[in-house]
């Protein structure tokens, strides 16, 4: 088993920042909602757009702090720790560079920082791409009423 980081490259047909705010401010519309400890109950989920600032899960008045932001520069990086489905106490790290291309925007996305001996946790995310879809998605029809 491997600790290398699970990266994804996704091309979208939208300018840089629409995806980057698609994938900051719009992150509770595009996250599944079985992707979290109770898809029932989830009602939210925010990136707080500061270096230090919370990823915070909400299911009904219950709050989670998913991770924190370590990287931010508007429309280009971000990076932030991740919790969910870690050890308690540890977090991996995802990061999400974004540049324009000749069709809209390429997105490099990157979950890693594993701790040694994570490969069974490591192992357990394998529904990036789903995840990744849906965003793509919205990024690219952020307005299908219009």
């Amino acid at each position: 088993m491997s600790l290398a980081p699970i990266v994804h490259e996704l091309r979208l047909a939208c300018p840089v920042e629409v995806a980057f705010d698609t994938y900051v401010d719009r992150i509770a519309e595009w996250w599944p909602p079985g992707y979290t400890d109770d898809a029932g109950s989830f009602s939210g989920l925010v990136v707080e757009p500061v270096v230090g600032g919370r990823v915070l899960a909400s299911h009904g008045a219950d709050e989670q702090v998913w991770g924190r932001v370590t990287l931010w520069e508007r429309a280009t990086h971000l990076a932030h720790t991740f919790t969910p489905g870690q050890p308690p106490g540890r977090a991996s790290l995802v990061r999400v560079d974004l540049r324009p291309s000749a069709t809209g925007t390429a997105v490099r996305f990157e979950h890693g920082g594993w701790a040694p001996g994570s490969e069974r946790v490591r192992s357990r995310f394998t529904g990036w791409p789903r995840i990744l879809s849906r965003y793509a998605h919205l990024a690219e029809h952020p307005d299908p009423e219009k």
